[in-house]
């Protein structure tokens, strides 16, 4: 069965009610697919949520969308993972945010190589195919 990750930007989007993001939610749920997250875009989702003050109705909307989620979590491999992809990058004179190394990593280490965003930088790692969902 293939996975997809779904990045921060893609989450806040559908939350928001944005037509294009649930689009892509509902016609690629039909399929034999299993949708995740990784801690790392649930601490940035809900670090926002923080900032925005609406705390208790947006993190309602958060947890009911995660609860369909599959959550990976950061761990030994990953961590260890990341900081090959970030040092390749940085040696390219290319890095890219950390978190979205942490992100890309934990994905990877958990068979998944697709990742749903609109950040280009996911198309610098050579394990990941990024697919948008704006169009």
């Amino acid at each position: 069965m293939t996975s997809i990750c779904f990045d921060t930007a893609f989450l806040i989007d559908f939350l928001r009610g944005n037509k294009q993001a649930y689009s892509y939610y509902m016609k690629t749920r039909g399929k034999s697919v299993v949708f995740a997250t990784t801690s790392i875009n649930i601490f940035e989702l809900f670090r926002g949520i923080e900032k925005r003050g609406r705390k208790s109705q947006d993190e309602q909307a958060a947890r009911k969308l995660l609860s369909r989620l599959i959550i990976w979590n950061l761990d030994y491999d990953s961590a260890e993972y990341a900081s090959t992809i970030f040092t390749k990058l940085e040696r390219k004179g290319t890095p890219i945010p950390i978190n979205d190394c942490f992100m890309a990593a934990i994905a990877v280490r958990n068979g998944c190589t697709q990742i749903v965003s609109e950040d280009r930088h996911f198309e610098r790692i050579e394990q990941i195919t990024m697919e948008k969902y704006l169009e």
